[in-house]
């Protein structure tokens, strides 16, 4: 597990693999998406040592996971082992803000209504069901002010946004 967004240094060792008889001399390489396939080069591996590096800040947006084949040669050209699947998980860091699905909500209330619903809704492109996802609504601001209520409330969990208070009347002012 490697957290998006990380500063490095770059190269950097996320994890080190061995073969269970160390008598042997052998050689490490790596393949697959993030490697020998595109995108290129994202993970390296020392060929003597086993140690497998990233090379570069990863984004869970872009990516959330790589899967890795890690391959041991002897000298002799021959498998010490049979290949071995890395999988590296991006974990999710909350560098997305929310953004509304639309530009405009627009809802009718007629006059005199009752506290009534229109629903303005957002998302979030960090990972779906974590914290970083959480999005809260708030109202910001209403014209006119009112001094001892708000006209109107949002649900903070739901976005649903009510009228808050009676006495909608369009002669006195619209909303």
């Amino acid at each position: 597990n490697i957290p998006e967004n990380s500063n490095g240094p770059f190269p950097q060792k996320i994890a080190q693999v061995r073969i269970h008889d160390k008598s042997k001399k052998v050689s490490y390489s790596i393949s697959g998406p993030g490697a020998d396939q595109d995108p290129l080069n994202i993970f390296t591996v020392d060929k003597d040592t086993g140690d497998l590096y990233v090379t570069q800040r990863l984004d869970r947006e872009k990516q959330h996971s790589y899967s890795m084949l890690v391959k041991a040669v002897a000298e002799d050209g021959l498998a010490t082992e049979d290949p071995i699947q890395i999988v590296i998980n991006v974990i999710d860091m909350n560098d997305n803000k929310p953004a509304f699905t639309e530009d405009v909500f627009a809802g009718e209330v007629v006059e005199s209504s009752p506290i009534g619903t229109v629903k303005v809704t957002a998302t979030d492109l960090d990972e779906p069901g974590s914290d970083n996802s959480i999005i809260r609504y708030s109202i910001e601001s209403q014209e006119p002010q009112e001094s001892n209520s708000s006209m109107f409330t949002i649900n903070p969990v739901t976005g649903v946004i009510s009228v808050g208070a009676l006495g909608l009347d369009s002669e006195v002012r619209l909303f």
